[in-house]
């Protein structure tokens, strides 16, 4: 199959959400959550301004959900702050991770997933490969085991051309992005900032960008084998709750639905490497409250709710590595029966890149 660059001309089918069966969708949904649940209805964010040294961060109140990293998110503030001084903060921090893992140094990590789904719990295992310095390269790929079978999820980016490959039940999908074109958009439209389009499709970057858009945001610190972190907690907006309900035709949401979410960051560098600091080391997804049976006798259950955890995702044994040939993120399809949808098009909604049709026919 030939790999070309986008054409905006080209008849586009619907965009698929890549994983039917629902067993799945939770699993990898959780791994990405931009993939299934968040690009649909993309828009571009917000940028924030990075907060100052020595700025006090505004966790959000207590909550029943499990706290990250097995230690309560404790509140670094009295509490009193606006909460769209809450969101600012916490976005800037999300910027910052983003800006670190698109335009820092080279590294890899291993990483691995559980997923609470249908009663029992599934375990995923895989890599992760950021090049950072720029380039937009980067490789991620997660494999996980449901015993009826194996379900693999693949995304690799040359910086030019964006790949998803996804194999659910032995089904296969594709679909590609053009974000050397979204890059040169933006260009056009004279957009100058340190993180590009290409940056945030795919992969880790995405996810964390399509918190900061879909979730109300507040800031909390935590600590994991001593070291500390610091904490994004986001909840569900409820325009984004909205929208979803009326996707599903009004429909409830599934009880098992991420609409919590916990990201934790590395506050320091790893002492034994010297090396890690920025870099998010779990990110946890928790549902709504819902009910439990373990209420005390003669209290009725149903008045006892928690958030449940649907995802617990680790960034384990990260290192610095020395960047590969960009021939190692060039996307080899196997699949050449199987046509691929592109998504370049939902990415330039998503971005607000608009530009003539003389400007596009230069870029080719």
């Amino acid at each position: 199959m030939k790999i070309d660059r986008h054409d905006r001309e080209q008849p586009k089918g619907p965009v698929k959400l890549r994983f039917t069966p629902p067993l799945c969708l939770f699993a990898f949904g959780c791994v990405l959550v931009a993939v299934l649940f968040n690009q649909p209805l993309g828009g571009q964010p917000a940028q924030a301004e990075p907060p100052m040294t020595g700025q006090t961060t505004h966790p959000p109140a207590p909550d029943p959900s499990p706290p990250p990293a097995g230690n309560a998110v404790e509140n670094t503030g009295d509490g009193s702050a606006d909460s769209a001084a809450d969101q600012q903060r916490a976005a800037a921090l999300i910027d910052q991770v983003i800006d670190r893992l698109a335009n820092g140094a080279a590294f890899d990590c291993k990483i691995r997933q559980r997923v609470r789904t249908a009663g029992r719990e599934v375990l995923g295992v895989g890599t992760y490969l950021q090049v950072g310095g720029g380039t937009g390269q980067f490789s991620f790929q997660i494999e996980m085991h449901d015993g009826t079978g194996k379900h693999r999820l693949q995304q690799i980016s040359d910086g030019r051309l964006a790949w998803t490959r996804t194999e659910v039940a032995g089904v296969i999908s594709l679909s590609r992005v053009d974000v050397g074109w979204l890059d040169e958009g933006a260009r056009t439209l004279r957009r100058n900032n340190r993180i590009k389009p290409s940056m945030m499709v795919g992969g880790p970057c995405e996810m964390l960008d399509s918190i900061r858009r879909d979730y109300d945001l507040k800031l909390g610190k935590s600590s994991l084998a001593g070291r500390s972190l610091l904490v994004v907690i986001g909840t569900l907006k409820q325009s984004r709750r909205d929208e979803i309900t009326a996707i599903v035709d009004g429909a409830e949401l599934p009880a098992l639905f991420p609409t919590r979410v916990n990201v934790a960051i590395a506050q320091d560098d790893d002492p034994e490497i010297n090396f890690g600091k920025g870099l998010p080391v779990r990110i946890e997804h928790f549902s709504d409250p819902i009910a439990t049976s373990d209420a005390p006798q003669g209290e009725l259950r149903s008045t006892l709710k928690k958030r449940q955890m649907i995802s617990l995702l680790e960034f384990y044994s990260i290192r610095p590595v020395a960047p590969p040939p960009i021939q190692r993120f060039r996307f080899e399809n196997q699949d050449t029966e199987i046509d691929f949808v592109n998504e370049t098009g939902r990415y330039e909604d998503r971005f607000n890149i608009r530009v003539s049709a003389k400007e596009r026919e230069r870029y080719r």
